[in-house]
């Protein structure tokens, strides 16, 4: 599951599962994929992370602060929620995490055209509802 917000408000979400996720996933170019791990690699500490939280932390203690560079939700302009569920329950572990719009946009500079077509594609095919004045998310695939 994935909800990127502006200010408080949520202006796009969407739930894949596990399948589609991977399918997904296998689709983006091996470059995009390098580089989204080298950027989580380097700019998060999961393994503290982890240990500080486990598994039974407060749902808001995951997703307090960006998980790359520790701003907190509240000073971010925007920012992304991913989250993964096992039926209604939330799985929590490396999830649920935020990643706040400055670090998706160092993110999103990685990305090949390739996976920005893949992702474009996706959200065509998948979200073709908003009037065409409204700019769909382009070009940043969050949190697959």
């Amino acid at each position: 599951m994935n909800q990127s917000y502006v200010g408080d408000e949520c202006v796009f979400e969407f739930a894949m599962c596990f399948e589609c996720r991977e399918k997904m996933n296998d689709k983006l170019s091996e470059k995009s994929r390098v580089a989204m791990f080298d950027f989580m690699h380097d700019h998060a500490d999961m393994e503290s992370r982890e240990e500080e939280l486990g598994t039974d932390s407060a749902t808001d203690d995951y997703i307090s602060r960006c998980l790359t560079c520790g701003k907190s939700r509240s000073e971010a302009n925007g920012y992304t929620l991913g989250a993964m569920f096992a039926g209604d329950l939330l799985v929590k572990g490396p999830f649920p995490m935020l990643i706040c719009d400055q670090c998706e946009g160092k993110i999103g500079e990685t990305i090949s055209a390739e996976t920005r077509d893949v992702w474009d594609k996706f959200i065509g095919e998948h979200f073709p509802g908003p009037p065409s004045e409204v700019k769909l998310p382009s070009g940043k695939p969050v949190l697959i």
